[in-house]
């Protein structure tokens, strides 16, 4: 039986880039899962307020680490009961900088994290070195900054976002995943966007490093359902094919890794025209992150920012993918891809 992953909260919506970034958004690198409640991280609580009881900071990406310690301190000071502004005076700060602080535009240095978690009351000398050494992580630069004069900051966005992820999810209805193509598939579907020689070698390799790191036997689990339309296109050569064919057969003899496909028979299902792609986190069980392709552009959903707003949420569209994994969704096999070879 299907366990649902526990409670997520919230939502925000942020464009996720120029048409030059569709090289991305064809084949997208994002994955799926099976259903799996993330354990829970046990909370210290302090009087009024409470932080996450850790020791240590997971090996996330430094935007990821930016927003986690954004979140903790903001919790800290709400648990404290104050506001933004009195912080601000009783601290002789700007307001601004309470604002930018817990908004995540600025970093923040581990000067000020030590003062805020004073002033918040955390005490606990373990605490204080977590969200320190949060600052610390949050200021290093992440492991694609050589790209980035080839993406722009929304494509960053989703890199930290698939980077530091525990459980990915992808739907994809076109074209292979970035994740699971072969390098001659890829070189095939970039070219085709006549982004330029030099840029074109840089996000190839740019989606190389990204497979090195992600689909290992020690990654995120990850789970793709294609549609059968991904494997009947022809991208390249009948020899293209056949060796993006034998990969995805490989990579799903991975214990980390799940492939299904849904066949043309399977008829009208949620969401078949558009690619989407999910996003769980190792530490935060509350937060989940979508990332939608849709025809009037694209855009990443975060259940924390979201709130309770009416509108759908990254766990609607986990739903949907549940549901076509059960319902239509099979294992990807040699003679679906193959035919009667």
């Amino acid at each position: 039986m299907r366990q649902r992953a526990s409670s997520r909260a919230a939502h925000g919506r942020q464009a996720f880039g120029s048409a030059a970034d569709s090289a991305f958004a064809i084949g997208r690198a994002a994955l799926s899962g099976v259903p799996e409640r993330l354990q829970a991280t046990s909370l210290l609580t302090d009087n009024a307020h409470c932080v996450r009881t850790e020791t240590s900071v997971p090996q996330e990406e430094p935007g990821f680490q930016r927003a986690r310690l954004r979140d903790r301190l903001k919790k800290a000071r709400e648990g404290a009961g104050l506001k933004q502004r009195e912080v601000a005076e009783q601290l002789d700060w700007s307001p601004s900088k309470v604002i930018r602080i817990e908004a995540g535009t600025v970093g923040v240095s581990v000067t000020d994290v030590r003062v805020l978690a004073e002033h918040y009351g955390i005490t606990d000398r373990a605490q204080v070195k977590v969200l320190t050494d949060m600052a610390r992580a949050a200021r290093r630069p992440p492991w694609w900054d050589q790209y980035r004069p080839w993406v722009n900051q929304d494509f960053e966005t989703y890199l930290g976002y698939e980077s530091s992820a525990s459980i990915i999810r992808n739907f994809e209805p076109n074209f292979v995943p970035g994740l699971l193509q072969t390098e001659e598939y890829m070189r095939v579907v970039l070219n085709r966007l006549n982004l330029g020689g030099e840029k074109t070698e840089q996000l190839v390799q740019l989606r190389l490093e990204r497979q090195d790191r992600l689909i290992q036997t020690d990654g995120p689990k990850s789970f793709f359902i294609l549609d059968e339309a991904v494997i009947r296109r022809t991208v390249g050569s009948p020899e293209t094919m056949h060796k993006q064919f034998e990969k995805l057969l490989t990579v799903n003899e991975m214990p980390t890794v799940t492939v299904y496909t849904v066949p043309f028979s399977a008829g009208i299902y949620p969401r078949f025209g558009s690619p989407y792609a999910l996003f769980e986190f190792p530490e935060d069980e509350d937060e989940m992150v979508v990332y939608l392709e849709n025809p009037d552009g694209s855009a990443i959903l975060s259940e924390k920012a979201l709130g309770r707003t009416s509108q759908r949420r990254p766990t609607d569209y986990l739903d949907i993918f549940w549901e076509v994994e059960r319902e239509v969704a099979t294992g990807v096999t040699r003679e679906f891809l193959f035919g009667q070879e």
